[in-house]
């Protein structure tokens, strides 16, 4: 049995690796998360991982609260996955393979590894990312751009109106709004989704094929529905590119997380 955790930057997530079956994952905000509390959460069975696998992109103080409550619990050490150039099948577009985010990495390890064929993996929280991978494997890039809280404070800092007017109100699943909050936030929603879909489009010229559409992050439910082009929403997305990552057996590997057909 393997533990896999997924250290974001607003969450931390993990789930059990068992004869080959991903469990249903869990998850607690970092702010303020003890050492204590995280070992009571993370110790849901009376067997000891054989292994501990981590990706993280919150920072080394997050690293180490997670690596001390590991060795607490069971007096095993935390592996810390870091990008590569290649892995399991897939090889980095990265001249600096290392500075591709471990997050980013891992989604499209797991993306590869269930489809047999391109896929577009948008990551949306804090921020969003979007990177494609062909059937070959061959990382195309990504992009970065603010997530749609991001996108919308910015807004509201760096205005001298717009924050107050947008005092009251509320968004829409609309494009246009008849008030200034949900003008804010449904722009920053829709300017997110067309960035989507000329993503797919651009790699549907470029490869001569469809990819396939995977969502994944905190705030994945609230781009997808504005996007033109069908998709998947798969919440531990991350955490399966660990399962595949760690060379164990995983079925769900072979399976298709959704089709954009």
């Amino acid at each position: 049995m393997l533990l896999l955790i997924d250290i974001g930057n607003t969450r931390i997530k993990w789930a059990y690796l068992r004869d080959g079956r991903l469990g249903e994952h869990a998850a607690a905000a970092r702010e303020g998360l003890t050492d204590e509390a995280l070992r009571v959460a993370l110790v849901r069975t009376p067997e000891p991982p054989s292994r501990v696998l981590v990706s993280n992109v919150a920072g080394a103080q997050a690293g180490e609260l997670v690596s001390s409550c590991i060795k607490r619990a069971w007096n095993r050490d935390a592996e810390f996955v870091h990008s590569a150039a290649q892995a399991c099948g897939v090889r980095s577009a990265y001249r600096d393979p290392g500075k591709l985010g471990v997050d980013r990495w891992l989604a499209i390890i797991a993306a590869h590894a269930a489809h047999n064929r391109p896929a577009c993996i948008v990551s949306v929280g804090t921020a969003m990312t979007i990177d494609g991978v062909d059937r070959r494997g061959l990382h195309l890039g990504g992009v970065i751009t603010p997530g749609p809280d991001l996108m919308a404070s910015s807004l509201f800092s760096n205005t001298s109106d717009i924050a107050q007017r947008a005092q009251q109100g509320a968004s829409t699943d609309a494009l246009f709004a008849d008030n200034t909050l949900g003008a804010v936030e449904q722009g920053a929603t829709h300017a997110l989704a067309a960035l989507v879909e000329r993503a797919v489009d651009v790699m549907q010229a470029q490869l001569g094929e469809a990819p396939v559409l995977i969502f994944t992050g905190g705030a994945s439910s609230r781009v997808q529905p504005a996007v033109r082009r069908p998709g998947v929403v798969v919440p531990d997305l991350v955490l399966r590119g660990l399962a595949v990552f760690s060379g164990e057996p995983f079925f769900a590997a072979g399976e298709v997380m959704g089709s954009s057909d």
